[in-house]
C-alpha cells in the first residue's frame, strides 16, 4: 500500500495561504502585506505545532489531537497572523476556517492523477497519511474522487504525524504488515524519517528539485517520477 502526504504532496492552496490571510485581515481592517504575512505564518506553524499547542494548554500526550484541538491551534495561528480586534475575531478566523475547506481554494499538482493512475494500475492500494482534519475529504473527493484512496487524517486518527503512534494506528486499520505499507511526502521527519523507524518504506518528495539532477536514493522530483520507478521495480 502506498500512502501519500496532502499539503504540498497532491495539493496546495490556491490562492496562496498570504493572500488569502491578507483578504481575512481586511475584513477588520488589517493591512499587512504578502510578506510580512508570510513570515508570521511561518512563526505561527513552529509555534503552534499539535504537539507544542498541546505541551502549552499542559496536556500529557502533546502527540494527541482531534477537530476540536485542531479548530482551537488554528484559532491560535490567526491570532499570531492577524492580531485582529477582540470584537472581529470570530468574524475573520470563520472566514480563514470556511476558505480553507471549499475545494476550489485547493489545487491538486499536474502530475497527481497521472501518477495514481499509474500506481493504481500496478495493483498497489492507495491512501492519503496527512496532518489535517475533517475539512480535507471534500477537497480530496472534489479533484480524486475517482481514486480509490483510504484517508487516515490526523484528526480522526487522534495522532499527528510524526508520533509513532500515527503510523500504528494506520498499520492497524489497514492490517498490512508494516514492510509492505510505504509513504511518500514533502515533510523529511514526518514522511521519511518517522515512518522508516515504524518499519515502513519511504521516500522523500523534493518538487523544487530538477528531475535531472542528482539526487540520494529515494527523493523524488515528482510524484510521476516515483510511480514510474516504484511500479518499474
Amino acid at each position: 500500500m502506498i500512502l501519500l502526504d496532502a499539503v504540498g504532496t497532491i495539493i496546495f492552496p490556491s490562492p496562496s495561504v498570504a493572500s488569502a490571510y491578507q483578504a481575512a485581515g481586511r475584513l477588520a481592517g488589517i493591512n499587512l502585506d504578502e510578506t510580512t504575512i508570510r513570515h508570521r505564518f511561518r512563526e505561527a506553524i513552529r509555534r503552534y505545532s499539535v504537539q507544542s499547542f498541546q505541551t502549552e494548554r499542559g496536556q500529557s500526550e502533546p502527540a494527541r489531537t482531534n477537530e476540536t484541538t485542531e479548530r482551537l491551534r488554528w484559532q491560535a495561528i490567526v491570532q499570531h497572523v492577524l492580531s485582529p480586534p477582540a470584537d472581529r475575531f470570530e468574524e475573520v478566523f470563520d472566514c480563514l476556517w470556511n476558505h480553507f475547506g471549499q475545494p476550489e481554494n485547493w489545487q491538486p499538482f499536474d502530475d497527481v492523477s497521472p501518477a495514481l493512475a499509474i500506481l493504481q494500475s500496478a495493483g498497489f492500494q492507495l491512501g492519503i497519511a496527512s496532518n489535517f482534519d475533517s475539512r480535507l475529504r471534500p477537497i480530496v473527493e472534489r479533484y480524486l474522487g475517482s481514486f480509490d484512496l483510504q484517508l487516515f487524517i490526523s484528526s480522526e486518527v487522534g495522532w499527528v504525524k510524526p508520533a509513532p503512534a500515527f503510523y500504528q494506528t494506520v498499520q492497524s486499520q489497514v492490517g498490512i504488515p508494516v514492510d509492505q505499507l510505504f509513504l511518500i511526502g514533502d515533510d523529511l521527519e514526518n514522511d521519511v524519517v518517522a515512518p522508516k523507524r515504524e518499519g515502513w518504506q519511504a521516500a522523500y518528495l523534493s518538487r523544487k528539485q530538477e528531475a535531472s539532477a542528482a539526487r540520494p536514493s529515494g527523493e523524488f522530483a515528482s510524484l510521476l517520477e516515483f510511480a514510474k520507478a516504484i511500479s518499474q521495480a
